[in-house]
């Protein structure tokens, strides 16, 4: 299987496993892969100097990331929320990469970047897993453990104006309302629900009725 994306200059063409170029960079499943590899040897060698990552080193695995991206859009066009998933795992490895061993300044800082972009991305595709299986409470629990991270994530930016302007937050604010009002509901919540409604619109007979009936 492969992903085909229509371009304006043509399509672009991914695979369905592994690398999405079909590469394996210094004979690794991805150049992620190769650096994790590469600081753990540095480690185990007890190398006197830190490990760290060129502006080289990170532009690369940023391009990759591009191809991790695009073809996550694909997979939640497909409806792969799993694979889509996975690949936003992929692109957060590479964001901590860059983050904690960039040499310089501006690409841990594009790493912060993308962040809860990224984040956003991951936490999306694992609750439309659920609700694609009709699991709804897992889903909503998916979502607000994604909101506090996501919050999480912002404080520790130091940005505070962006926990009420960012995008991602926003969305997921709104999605998690959104799931919670059209989720099946048991009996004893629907009644809570109608009961709710009648007083408010003083239909006092018909919530003295309700109330019995949640008694």
């Amino acid at each position: 299987q492969l992903v085909q994306i229509r371009m304006d200059l043509g399509i672009m063409q991914l695979e369905w496993e592994g690398r999405p170029d079909g590469q394996r960079p210094h004979e690794s499943g991805s150049l992620l892969d190769h650096y994790h590899q590469l600081r753990d040897a540095h480690v185990a060698a007890g190398e006197p100097q830190p490990f760290t990552l060129s502006r080289e080193d990170c532009w690369a695995l940023g391009q990759e990331a591009m191809q991790y991206y695009w073809r996550r859009i694909s997979f939640f066009e497909l409806k792969e929320y799993v694979k889509a998933e996975a690949d936003a795992v992929h692109n957060l490895g590479i964001l901590d990469l860059c983050g904690d061993y960039g040499e310089q300044e501006e690409d841990r800082q594009i790493a912060d970047q993308y962040r809860v972009f990224v984040t956003a991305h991951r936490i999306q595709a694992r609750a439309l897993t659920h609700l694609e299986s009709e699991e709804h409470a897992d889903a909503l629990r998916v979502i607000r453990a994604g909101i506090v991270e996501v919050e999480t994530i912002l404080r520790d930016q130091g940005d505070p104006e962006e926990m009420e302007t960012c995008t991602e937050l926003l969305f997921l604010r709104d999605w998690e309302q959104e799931v919670d009002e059209s989720r099946p509901r048991t009996q004893r919540e629907q009644l809570s629900v109608d009961l709710e409604a009648a007083v408010e619109d003083e239909k006092f007979e018909l919530a003295a009725s309700l109330r019995d009936k949640l008694k």
